[in-house]
């Protein structure tokens, strides 16, 4: 859309200086030529190639086999370094690396590439530093191409190198990439990014301790026989057992033990071993009913007073029933 009027009037410009009778209307086209000025209020600009971008890098660029090393050197010339988190650096290298890469693919010059690089750079500062709208960018955009296909016009963009082509072309490239997009590219630069604080816990498993039983690293390793001998710190000895007097004599009735008693202990070992199971047996019985004799009695004098008060309890009942 805005890349017509330039072109209209270079070619016009350039049917009036081949016309028969030419002075006249090349006079005229002389005093079109000085109300440009005077419109746009710029006299003639110096030419737009090597402006920004030096010859010798632009020509590394063109010669890169891939668009990652165009990146890199473009990152590096504009001081992108924090293009993998920050929105405008991204941006920015995003939109310059693909004008070059395109300039690659429509194998121009250094001297066209770097001047469609200074056109980028200019209209991007217009909308970052400018602040400019998009009439008003388009304005300074149509100024750059003035004087293509004009012989000694008085009006000059910088771009007079080019030719038709070439100004079409180039003209629809940053149609589609800046102005197609021009809200987007003017909120980015209006608005500041939100930012994000990502955290990462990280675990670190480091080396156990070098005390048994986990050997020392590798690097220090010795046989386990060495390290146990030489190297590994003696367990402490442990303090020396105390008898506890008081339960052996509490086990004993309180009495020291003697060897009085000692045998005493030995002829009722004796005197055990020497009775048969049935003998043994029939001690034990008779011990059980000199020891449980009384209790069975106890326990069923209690269990027939237990059953008697129960009876008596469900006679009451029965009688205020019978009421």
């Amino acid at each position: 859309m805005s890349s017509k009027p330039p072109l209209q009037k270079a070619v016009s410009r350039s049917k009036l200086l081949s016309s028969p009778g030419g002075k006249s209307k090349c006079s005229s086209g002389k005093s079109r030529g000085r109300s440009a000025v005077s419109k746009y209020g710029d006299e003639d600009r110096e030419s737009l190639a090597f402006k920004i971008l030096p010859a010798a890098l632009t020509q590394q660029l063109l010669d890169c086999k891939d668009v990652l090393d165009v990146q890199e050197k473009i990152v590096e010339f504009e001081k992108l370094q924090l293009y993998e988190y920050d929105l405008k650096d991204a941006t920015e290298m995003d939109y310059f690396v693909s004008g070059v890469w395109w300039c690659k693919e429509k194998s121009y010059d250094s001297q066209t590439t770097s001047a469609l690089y200074t056109v980028l750079h200019t209209l991007l500062d217009n909308i970052r530093e400018k602040h400019l709208d998009m009439v008003e960018n388009l304005v300074e955009f149509k100024k750059m191409f003035s004087g293509i296909g004009l012989e000694g016009g008085d009006i000059s963009g910088g771009l007079e190198f080019l030719d038709i082509t070439q100004a079409t072309e180039i003209m629809a490239y940053v149609k589609t990439s800046l102005f197609q997009h021009y809200t987007l590219y003017k909120y980015m630069y209006s608005h500041k990014q939100a930012e994000e604080i990502i955290g990462t816990d990280l675990d670190v498993e480091v080396a156990k301790p070098a005390d048994m039983p986990w050997p020392p690293p590798l690097d220090e390793g010795v046989p386990i026989e060495i390290y146990q001998k030489h190297i590994a710190t003696p367990p402490p000895t442990p303090p020396p057992k105390v008898e506890d007097t008081e339960n052996i004599d509490g086990a004993t009735g309180g009495e020291p033990v003697t060897d009085e008693t000692n045998e005493k202990a030995g002829r009722e070992a004796e005197l055990l071993a020497s009775l048969s199971p049935e003998e043994i047996k029939q001690v034990m019985e008779k011990v059980a009913k000199e020891m449980l004799g009384g209790l069975q009695s106890e326990l069923s004098s209690k269990l027939k007073e237990r059953e008697t008060s129960i009876i008596n309890r469900i006679n009451k009942i029965h009688k205020v029933d019978s009421s």
